[in-house]
């Protein structure tokens, strides 16, 4: 008989302190019946909603399921958790197994009880970092710009422990501070949440994330039962697999919390476009993870650089959130590390090139993405586009005359 390896989870009664709650859960790896390792996964709110119930272990479920997959660890649940959620996770799982089979299992999920015949509350939920993504979201659901599917936000959460790592309290309290500008702006509330996550995590971030998303935000599903997760990229070039997507987001909903994957339809200079006019959201924009300090950007990053790109691609200028020097030097140093990151790179270029913008980063741009010659072709003057194709096509009928001319 081989190891029997298991993952289980042991739900703590919640804990009420003066803000909000803490919920916690002990995460046991055992092996063949002795356990190797024992953590506590926790979820502290600073608000004074109410929690799930203390056997509610849909959070914590979904903060673990792609460690038990990657380990090929059975999951045991002393607890409760939502028939539609075991459901959607089966068909989540199949989703990762078929893109990354050596990297991902199968794994059962065995708890001891299984709610069924939930209803969701009325309301949605957004995480709110102050990027792009949610700053977009949030501006067209508030706004009522996505037709009969504009959801009805009732609050957002910024994550402490995500981006910004535990620890650093002043960085959190200076980007909280932005956030709620930008929020307090269109009537919302932003709520103080954190969790120890990446503590406890082992699956890579690029593939977790909107698991540890929805998992942290579900902790508010008794004010909401909507979880809007903004969108990473556009239905036309979607980079699979990624750990956010229309195909798999809405895998992690419960009975009780539906998600909603958000901004699909919209790449991130077409994101970029819509919020432009929005001050408050433009000027506390905050996209920068590679800078020295969590609560601005840099300006030099690649992704603060990609941001100022998609505000030029546009015709708009770089808000001041966004600080730097000359764009078009900073290409120069750009690295483009995976598929992802080049699909945005190359939206930009393509967005460019429908405007018949002219500028010495187009060109810069051009240069990075191999492009170089297929940009200077496109940037010449409108009205001399014709003529100079024409020029170039005879220069080139007479080269091949006069070549075949030579050899005979």
């Amino acid at each position: 008989m081989p190891d029997r390896k298991t993952l289980e989870l042991h739900p703590h009664p919640t804990e009420e302190t003066p803000s909000g709650f803490v919920r916690r859960c002990s995460v046991s790896r055992i092996d063949n019946g002795k356990t190797s390792d024992r953590r506590q996964l926790w979820f502290e709110v600073a608000s004074r909603c109410e929690p799930p119930a203390a056997d509610d272990c849909d959070a914590y479920l979904l903060g673990v399921v792609m460690d038990a997959m990657r380990e090929r660890r059975d999951i045991v649940v002393r607890g409760s958790v939502s028939k539609t959620l075991l459901s959607n996770l089966v068909e989540y799982q199949a989703a990762w197994r078929k893109w990354l089979p050596s990297d991902y299992g199968e794994v059962q999920m065995q708890p001891e009880c299984i709610r069924d015949g939930e209803t969701a509350r009325e309301g949605a939920l957004c995480a709110f970092s102050g990027g792009v993504d949610a700053t977009f979201s949030v501006w067209r659901h508030t706004q009522r710009k996505f037709s009969h599917r504009s959801q009805d936000i009732k609050a957002c959460a910024l994550v402490n422990g995500f981006d910004i790592p535990l620890g650093r309290d002043i960085e959190y309290r200076n980007a909280f501070a932005s956030a709620a500008r930008t929020l307090g702006d269109v009537g919302l509330e932003l709520i103080e949440l954190r969790t120890n996550y990446k503590h406890v995590a082992t699956t890579p971030w690029e593939h977790a994330f909107a698991c540890a998303l929805v998992a942290a935000l579900s902790n508010f599903k008794r004010l909401a039962g909507t979880c809007v997760v903004g969108s990473s990229e556009p239905y036309d070039t979607l980079v699979i697999p990624w750990g956010s997507s229309p195909i798999t987001d809405h895998l992690l909903a419960s009975g009780d919390f539906s998600v909603i994957h958000d901004g699909a339809d919209c790449d991130r200079t077409e994101k970029v476009a819509q919020i432009a006019g929005w001050t408050a959201g433009v000027d506390n924009l905050r996209v920068c993870w590679q800078g020295e300090l969590n609560d601005r950007n840099c300006g030099t990053c690649e992704k603060c650089l990609r941001t100022k790109l998609n505000f030029l691609a546009t015709g708009h200028h770089v808000p001041p959130s966004l600080p730097g020097g000359d764009p078009a030097a900073d290409i120069r140093s750009v690295h483009l590390g995976n598929r992802a990151v080049r699909a945005e790179w190359e939206q930009i270029y393509r967005h460019a090139r429908a405007r018949a913008i002219r500028a010495d980063w187009t060109h810069e741009l051009g240069r990075l993405l191999g492009h170089e010659k297929g940009m200077r072709d496109y940037l010449l003057p409108p009205r001399s586009r014709p003529a100079e194709l024409a020029r170039r096509l005879v220069r080139r009928w007479r080269g091949a005359w006069v070549a075949a001319d030579t050899k005979s």
